[in-house]
């Protein structure tokens, strides 16, 4: 059992009480006088529950269809391309696909992106903790105070889910004008909802923004929205900062190219970074600057993004490849960024991201493999090993073999 990055317990065993963590530790600490029930999970490590800090659920059935040669703005437009024979019904089988995908995988907290809405209606359904960003796209400025009229519609009645919080989500620098992108933050600080936003992903963006040319600027004068647009010379963070969004409260998506000067930025604003580790390998980009993040003390949390861009879900699946191929992280931080980074993220540090007596009972438990060594997180992140069970807010999500078994 990993009650937290750098704590290991052999033996472990959780106590579950009124949906909170009564009890982490060894097994034989229990007191067995009370009658409780006790489900054996076997050769299984026991975690706090994973999160996965940005996903696009309605992209789903993409997976595999959209090749990626180069270009973003072409990947971009493909993906419009694809969608535009969607029907309703297709987005919503997507969304429950992914949904899914996410549960078998041993996620308990999820952050998606949501463009029409599908997304938040599905994810209601289910017993996963949700974070549902309801994504803002425009870039004319006159449409900026109705854009957010449009977003303030789409979360009436959202309060009604105890495991439901919503965020603002305006999409990129390059399909949300400055001006949306302001109202976006005044929204955010007056419902006091977290805010998000793609940024420093690709050479591109930072092209478009510094500059006014480029693939992005030739995809949004073929799609006639760039009348009147004049590039603000500044990188994709610096613009942010000089809009007044850096903030605390803010979730910071991708962080590929970020100049040092930016470091600082966020640093000071002590928002949050989300790091897409296998869509990264995907798009090619050059080697990540985990020291960077490491040197200035920003939080750090993982997503998966969508299956456009990746061949899974599972944020496991993410820690394993980082596991693999970053040798210059510690497993314990692959760890912590899949756990204690995402809660800290989503502002539920207090709660989730670890096992200890107080926080919800958010849990996820991995089958090891057979030959099981010393090292823990060799075997964690082995490719043999995967989600077998789970438990968010006390609630059984997922029971791969069918072992709970109450009294």
């Amino acid at each position: 059992m990993l009650i937290n990055p750098r704590t290991v317990i052999k033996n472990g065993a959780v106590i579950i009480k009124n949906n909170k963590i009564n009890f982490a530790g060894n097994f034989n600490e229990i007191d067995k006088s009370q009658q409780q029930s006790i489900t054996d999970l076997g050769n299984a490590a026991i975690v706090p529950g994973l999160i996965n800090a940005h996903t696009h659920l309605e992209l789903t059935h993409l997976d595999g269809r959209i090749d990626f040669t180069g270009s973003f703005a072409d990947w971009i437009s493909k993906i419009i391309q694809a969608k535009k024979a969607w029907t309703v019904q297709d987005s919503t089988l997507s969304v429950r696909a992914g949904i899914k995908k996410c549960i078998e995988a041993g996620t308990t907290t999820i952050a998606d992106v949501t463009r029409n809405g599908f997304s938040l209606s599905e994810l209601q359904k289910c017993t996963l903790r949700k974070f549902v960003f309801c994504e803002v796209i425009n870039f004319d400025p006159s449409q900026a105070e109705e854009t957010v009229i449009d977003f303030k519609s789409r979360i009436k009645g959202t309060n009604e889910d105890h495991l439901l919080e919503v965020g603002i989500f305006p999409h990129s620098p390059y399909t949300v004008s400055k001006e949306l992108y302001t109202q976006c933050g005044k929204i955010s600080d007056d419902l006091k909802i977290l805010f998000s936003t793609h940024i420093c992903e690709t050479d591109e963006e930072i092209e478009f923004l510094m500059k006014g040319t480029g693939n992005l600027a030739d995809l949004l004068r073929n799609l006639n929205m760039l009348k009147g647009w004049i590039a603000p010379g500044l990188k994709p963070i610096a613009y942010l900062n000089n809009l007044g969004l850096l903030k605390d409260n803010l979730l910071l998506v991708h962080c590929n190219y970020v100049s040092q000067e930016e470091f600082m930025m966020v640093e000071k604003s002590k928002g949050h970074v989300v790091f897409c580790p296998k869509s990264h390998r995907y798009f090619h980009h050059k080697n990540y600057p985990f020291q960077e993040f490491v040197t200035h003390n920003i939080n750090m949390a993982l997503g998966t993004d969508s299956l456009a861009s990746n061949d899974s879900l599972s944020i496991l699946d993410e820690m394993k490849y980082l596991y693999d191929e970053e040798n210059a992280l510690e497993p314990e931080d692959i760890f912590s960024m899949g756990t204690v980074g995402g809660a800290t993220a989503l502002g539920l540090e207090e709660r989730i991201g670890k096992l200890e007596p107080g926080f919800d009972a958010d849990i996820t438990v991995i089958q090891l493999p057979e030959d099981v060594n010393g090292n823990f997180f060799e075997n964690f992140f082995s490719p043999e090993a995967q989600c077998i069970f789970s438990v968010v807010s006390g609630s059984v999500c997922f029971d791969k073999y069918g072992l709970y078994n109450p009294l």
